[in-house]
């Protein structure tokens, strides 16, 4: 094959998926199960999720709606802004990746630290824009003034990640608006809070970054976490109405599908499924920081649905990691600067439990 692939697409490692949980059963036979390894909601999703789903399923002959015009409204009269200002896509790491593509080109750079959301760094790889890492602080958090210190003439977009995943550190109100005054008005700060439902329910003085009156400010949410959604992909931006309407430019025509413009629509009118799973997060963390500190385990204070477990080294990581396996027990070893870390979602009190006992055990 004589066709040449572009570098900057040669050098990424393309996702190595694992074994499916079918074929995990089948090889160890577990007689528990607690997937915890991807931040997903274990309590399932609103029933009239799936309601307007199964309705909208009737006219799936046709494209959907390119502008997602009834799930805009709602979502406007939700967060208080106005529709212009939004623009959904197929989940938020996908408009994160449209943004890139609408607003960089040549020797503009993309900004952010290291230890993040571990897609981030390959949708500026995959757009050809340098990616620049800060390294973490030493609890785990952005480093707010070395971002800044590294700013130059080339910094295009600066993404912080609120709470952070993997590490769930926060950014406090004082901290971000501090930092939004200092940073030029010519470049975009992206400010990701996939897991805001959970944050603002375990801390006071979590920022609601919509609040925020900063033309260079663009918030990325989603519908896969709190909502319970992720397997229709489902995400949304808030920000500057020109900035909007240049990520619009870039996105597929009719994205997202008319399933999960329905299947936000119906997770949007359930208020009481939205309270119950922060509910079963707050007694989850609480429940895992008890028992975590019980067992000697060191662990990093979490504001998401997750929380990160810190041991000696890779080595270490990976004897935790397969003998939880053997129990029918999924969490999420780190890469890069965290591979001495473990990740552990959240779940349902029985699998959160299951997740205690078996680490208890080894």
């Amino acid at each position: 094959m004589n066709i040449q692939i572009p570098d900057h697409i040669s050098a990424i490692k393309r996702y190595q998926p694992g074994k499916t949980i079918p074929q995990l059963q089948e090889e160890f036979g577990w007689e528990k199960v607690a997937i915890l390894w991807n931040n997903e909601n274990t309590l399932g999703y609103s029933p009239k999720s799936k309601d307007a789903v199964v309705n909208a399923y009737d006219s799936i002959n046709y494209y959907p709606d390119p502008i997602s015009a009834d799930l805009r409204e709602k979502l406007s009269e939700r967060i208080g802004r106005p529709t212009e200002q939004i623009v959904l896509g197929n989940g938020s790491e996908s408009v994160l990746m449209l943004t890139i593509r609408a607003l960089c080109s040549g020797d503009d750079e993309f900004l952010t630290s290291g230890g993040s959301f571990v897609i981030v760094y390959n949708w500026a790889r995959i757009n050809n824009v340098r990616c620049v890492s800060m390294p973490l602080t030493e609890s785990y958090g952005f480093d707010l003034e070395a971002i800044k210190s590294r700013i130059n003439r080339n910094t295009k977009i600066i993404y912080l990640a609120n709470v952070n995943n993997p590490t769930g550190t926060m950014i406090t109100k004082a901290e971000l608006g501090d930092f939004m005054q200092n940073v030029p008005d010519h470049i975009l700060v992206i400010v990701d809070e996939a897991y805001f439902e959970f944050s603002e329910s375990l801390h006071k003085d979590f920022p609601n970054s919509l609040e925020m009156d900063y033309p260079n400010l663009l918030t990325l949410r989603t519908f896969s976490k709190a909502y319970g959604i992720a397997g229709v992909r489902l995400g949304y931006a808030v920000g500057n109405e020109k900035i909007i309407e240049s990520i619009t430019k870039t996105k597929l025509t009719f994205e997202p599908t008319a399933l999960a413009q329905a299947a936000g629509l119906g997770a949007l009118d359930d208020t009481d499924f939205l309270k119950k799973t922060i509910e079963n997060n707050k007694e989850g963390l609480k429940y895992f920081t008890s028992e975590l500190s019980r067992l000697d385990v060191q662990f990093v204070p979490s504001y998401g649905n997750f929380i990160m477990t810190v041991w000696k080294d890779q080595q270490e990581v990976d004897k935790v990691f397969n003998e939880l396996m053997k129990k029918g027990v999924l969490v999420r070893p780190l890469a890069g600067s965290l591979e001495h870390c473990i990740r552990i979602s959240v779940g349902r009190p029985e699998e959160n439990e299951h997740f205690i006992h078996s680490l208890e055990s080894i």
